[in-house]
């Protein structure tokens, strides 16, 4: 009991080593593993559940400063700084249709009003109209110690710094924009630094009617909606991946639009919506973002155009770039935040439960089953993780991915590498020391309870198999030993391997014999049925292969094989110092008996009357006789096994039946009819031969008072 505590206190302790270490190393790449594993998420979510739409009724669409505007009049050979008057009328279009918010995701800087006075006086006119309805936000970015912002008369007619928002993005240590900042700080009037929302919570707060705040947890909310992650000022973006998710028209086509005067067609598709300007183009302003391995070739389902068809060459449908434009991030962000769908992550307290809980049942299942089904099983468990973790992030939550398959990773070959130098040893060892005296199920067991074999016994119903060399005598004469011993070495190979694939174990080879039992150490459904079968695929090996038991003179063996089934002692039977896992019994007796009794019979194979009601089905035996073995009051009743081909051949079925026929006149005593039906088959028939004598020694006679027809046998 003590080293049974030990060895378990030893499997508890490594167990919870590894999966610490695991959770430990897992955890300190908690970083570098999170965002790689937000984007393996994206992927695995598109494997399962498709690609994901915007929710519906996301009313978020881009305004793309595309390649089509570059390459079309009146865009195409105009510096951009010359096209704010045509920006302009687009804009006025954008408002005068209900767009509920309009961004401009571009900076200009500079203006030609310094050299054309007057030039920009439209597009100046279309910036005060929309902002003054609250419906404009320009763009500014810092990148340097000050911020580059708008042209200051562009800054003056949206009326000043309030609608000016910052577009930073940030980014993870690895390059990858998977977050949007949700305020930023710039220097007030006083000098000091304040916080203001950026560009895309800006535009989100003014399309809900409600400014985004700050809680007293630190949280920050847009309108009731508390965004996952605002305690650290960022939103982590869930981007929809359906190809045109986003809605993008073309400038160019929505400018040509305007000047046709086409009023309805801004209503029908910007009425009540948050419209983003941004450029969409092949190589500027272009981001790697957490769908970068979910991307969709671009120009596919297009919204509906106004004036202008898509042109000609524009966009390959076998493309995908792990790039997107800049403006479709904000306006993802801008959607999670109406749609209230952002990415929340769990705290690094209970990702580290998390991961100590997959590390702890990779550790579990490695020190609780065999490399090989360790590793399935391990496998097993992160598919489920790898399962549970998509489909929470299906629903907006974002676990360790990365950080528990790592855990599990390192857990699973440190306690491999335990077991192999530790635990695996001293199994090793057992069965080394105790393969060739005890069966396989035994080792097993005693390596499973950490006990050493006892001495004692129980009485359990088995089969038991005698099979014995019949011509051993002849074959062996003129060979020498080590001749002799490989002929039988080679011999006991083959029967002990047909044995034990019959579920028997061979308890002991007694000079040529071998015993056999079925039933033991583990219990079997039908020993009777294995031992029979594994009996008749003996038979079977002899015939197939002529070298078995064959000598150099030319002389060659064959086996007889004896079945008993009924109750026997088995067990570790000896000395505590020297005892062997052996059968013994009345029915072991028999076994050997019916084996001897073969050589009356002229048959190889006979058992008894129980071993053939346990099995299961009459037909596949043929009754013998009824014999009274020596050293046993009670008769048995003996049988032969038939072959599958016996079986079904017809002229052997009929010639059963003729012997069953004479064999039921000998046991009425009508020894005369018996002799004659047995004569009859005697000449294919050994058995019957056999018969055939013994009718026609009782047939000058009546039968003697008590006649039962039972043969007692004086040979062992």
């Amino acid at each position: 009991m003590g080293r049974r505590m030990g060895r378990t206190l030893l499997l508890l302790l490594a167990g919870a080593g590894a999966a610490l270490a695991g959770t430990l190393v897992a955890m300190g790449l908690y970083g570098p593993l999170q965002g790689p594993g937000i984007d393996a998420l994206y992927l695995l979510r598109e494997k399962v559940y498709g690609p994901q739409p915007a929710p519906p009724g996301t009313p978020v669409v881009v305004v793309g400063i595309d390649e089509e505007t570059y390459r079309r009049a009146p865009f195409a050979g105009t510096p951009q700084a010359l096209w704010a008057p045509k920006l302009g009328t687009v804009l006025t279009a954008l408002h005068q249709g209900g767009a509920k918010v309009i961004g401009l995701d571009l900076i200009q800087p500079t203006s030609v009003e310094t050299l054309i006075p007057g030039f920009e006086r439209d597009y100046l006119l279309a910036l005060r109209g929309v902002s003054r309805a609250g419906a404009l936000v320009l763009a500014k970015v810092q990148h340097q110690e000050e911020p580059l912002l708008p042209y200051r008369g562009q800054a003056i007619a949206v009326g000043g710094a309030s609608n000016i928002r910052s577009v930073n993005l940030v980014e993870d240590p690895d390059g990858v924009l998977r977050r949007v900042p949700l305020t930023l700080d710039v220097t007030g009037p006083d000098g000091r630094p304040r916080p203001e929302p950026s560009f895309a919570m800006d535009i989100a707060a003014r399309a809900l009617d409600a400014p985004l705040q700050r809680g007293a947890d630190g949280r920050m909310s847009i309108g009731g909606y508390t965004i996952p992650g605002g305690d650290g000022d960022t939103l982590l973006v869930n981007h929809p991946t359906t190809a045109g998710a986003i809605p993008a028209y073309s400038l160019a086509d929505l400018l040509a639009c305007a000047e046709t005067g086409d009023s309805a067609y801004f209503q029908r598709n910007f009425a009540g919506k948050v419209v983003l300007v941004g450029t969409v183009l092949d190589v500027e302003d272009r981001k790697l973002s957490s769908a970068r391995w979910v991307t969709k070739p671009e120009g596919l389902n297009l919204p509906p155009r106004c004036t202008l068809p898509v042109m000609a060459g524009l966009y390959r449908t076998d493309l995908r770039r792990d790039t997107i434009p800049g403006v479709f991030i904000h306006a993802a962000a801008i959607g999670n935040v109406i749609a209230r769908n952002a990415l929340g992550e769990v705290d690094r307290t209970t990702a580290a439960g998390l991961v100590l809980a997959v590390a702890g049942v990779a550790a579990a299942l490695t020190l609780a089953a065999a490399p090989l089904p360790a590793g399935m099983g391990l496998l097993a468990v992160l598919v489920l993780w790898c399962g549970g973790t998509v489909a929470a992030f299906h629903g907006g939550t974002v676990l360790p991915l990365l950080q528990g398959v790592v855990a599990a990773a390192v857990a699973f070959p440190l306690l491999l590498l335990f077991r192999f130098a530790v635990l695996d040893r001293d199994q090793r060892q057992i069965r080394q020391a105790f393969r060739l005296y005890l069966p396989a199920p035994l080792i097993d067991e005693m390596i499973a309870s950490g006990q050493s074999p006892q001495l004692g016994g129980e009485n359990r119903a088995v089969s038991i198999m005698f099979c014995d060399i019949a011509g051993f005598t002849r074959m062996s004469e003129g060979m020498d030993p080590e001749q002799l011993v490989s002929v039988l070495n080679r011999y006991f190979t083959v029967m002990t391997d047909i044995i034990e694939e019959h579920g028997g174990f061979v308890d002991k080879y007694i000079g040529d014999a071998v015993l056999a039992v079925f039933g033991a150490p583990y219990r079997t459904a039908n020993h009777a049925r294995s031992a029979v079968d594994a009996a008749i695929a003996m038979a079977r090996a002899m015939d197939a292969d002529p070298t078995l038991l064959a000598a150099e003179s030319g002389h060659r063996g064959s086996n007889r094989t004896g079945i008993a089934t009924g109750v026997a002692l088995i067990g570790n039977i000896g000395s505590p110092r020297r005892f062997n896992y052996t059968v013994m019994g009345d029915t072991a007796n028999l076994a050997s008996r019916l084996e001897g009794a073969n050589k009356g019979y002229g048959t190889a194979l006979m058992v008894s009357a129980e071993t053939m009601a346990l099995y299961g089905d009459p037909g596949a035996f043929r009754e013998l006789d009824t014999v009274q073995v020596v050293g046993r009051n009670e008769p048995v009743t003996v049988y032969e096994p038939l072959a599958p081909e016996r079986r079904a051949d017809p002229a052997d079925t009929a010639r059963r039946a003729a012997y069953a026929e004479a064999l039921a006149h000998w046991r009425a005593g009508r020894f005369a009819e018996a002799a004659a039906g047995f004569h009859a088959l005697a000449a294919t028939d050994k058995a019957a031969a056999v018969m055939a004598r013994k009718a026609d020694a009782h047939a000058p006679r009546p039968p003697p008072p008590g006649w039962a027809g039972v043969t007692a046998l004086t040979e062992k």
